[in-house]
């Protein structure tokens, strides 16, 4: 019997991913035989069975979120159900919603606390640097979930999409374990307070896309977490610093805002060829000016490094530090 949505069993470390409860490099998403485009960043399974028995499948996704793109229906045959588009026009969310979100010192949270202590004490940048980037990419804070950073995502048009909420460790800038307590989203947020509808329709833009229209001939530059685009545009500041916000989350739709210009995609450690892959596909739709995926930290880390998890933010970070 073949179905049309399958565990992920490709392999190599770019196709193993953490896992959204225990947070080890153990898990395995599940995917769309026909596209191989992965169904959402915590749809799989973790292979630590007994420590962690993590399983959300895309049935129950389904009908978790039925605002999805994706809807879960049977076919009229015996056989494996499917996914069918229902080709739902995206939501948008108040941008009153982001304007609250920076009062009231809300941006003074775990993630920019981190922030001020890395770049805020480094002489070539300072305080002043820190705050630039807060209100460049809409640093806000959370009443939901206290000392939590919100990573907006503004289109380039200027709609707000949603918002993701994270906790860190304002001592280390790595991201605070358990899913229920440290993560969330803005929109679901707001379902759960009966603030918008509950078929509100969530479509991602990349994280900082706004800032694609502070420039229109300037290079951009693609990664995978915000934590990293907002480190980067300190250190590259002729690029326009954007994140997909999840390996997963790279794909043609979000990168139509991406037509005409110039790219470089900066994947993390061990997941070059599958960024490779996926941005030769979107090239042949989307139609770049130029692109290239950069494979620097893929060359250059050492064993060590890459035993450590060593990602391209500390890379980053490293190079901050000694310029």
């Amino acid at each position: 019997m073949n179905y049309r949505y399958t565990l992920d069993n490709r392999r190599g470390r770019g196709y193993i991913h953490i896992c959204p409860k225990c947070e080890k490099r153990k898990f395995k998403r599940y995917v769309d035989t026909q596209t191989m485009q992965y169904v959402a960043d915590n749809v799989g399974k973790c292979n630590r069975l007994i420590k962690c028995g993590y399983h959300y499948p895309p049935r129950e996704y389904a009908k978790d979120n039925p605002q999805s793109k994706t809807t879960y229906m049977p076919t009229c045959h015996k056989t494996t159900p499917i996914f069918v588009n229902t080709q739902k026009k995206p939501s948008f969310l108040n941008a009153d919603f982001v304007t609250q979100s920076m009062k009231n010192e809300r941006y003074v949270n775990s993630f920019t606390r981190w922030l001020y202590a890395i770049i805020g004490k480094e002489p070539n940048y300072g305080i002043e640097t820190v705050k630039k980037q807060i209100n460049k990419y809409y640093l806000g804070g959370s009443t939901h979930m206290k000392d939590a950073v919100i990573f907006w995502q503004i289109d380039i048009r200027g709609n707000v999409r949603t918002g993701k909420i994270m906790r860190y460790d304002s001592r280390t800038g790595k991201r605070l374990k358990g899913n229920g307590y440290n993560y969330d989203w803005v929109h679901a947020c707001l379902k759960r307070q009966q603030k918008i509808e509950d078929d509100f329709n969530l479509e991602q833009s990349f994280f900082g896309e706004h800032l694609l229209n502070s420039d229109k001939n300037a290079t951009v530059a693609v990664f995978e977490s915000e934590k990293t685009a907002i480190i980067a545009s300190i250190l590259y500041p002729r690029l326009i610093c954007i994140a997909t916000g999840g390996l997963s989350n790279l794909n043609a739709s979000k990168c139509v805002a991406l037509k005409g210009r110039n790219v470089i995609f900066f994947p993390d450690l061990g997941c070059f060829s599958q960024w490779k892959s996926k941005v030769d596909q979107i090239s042949s739709r989307v139609f770049f000016r130029n692109y290239c995926v950069d494979d620097t930290l893929e060359k250059n880390a050492t064993e060590e490094e890459k035993e450590h998890g060593f990602d391209l933010c500390d890379y980053i970070i490293k190079s901050l530090i000694c310029s």
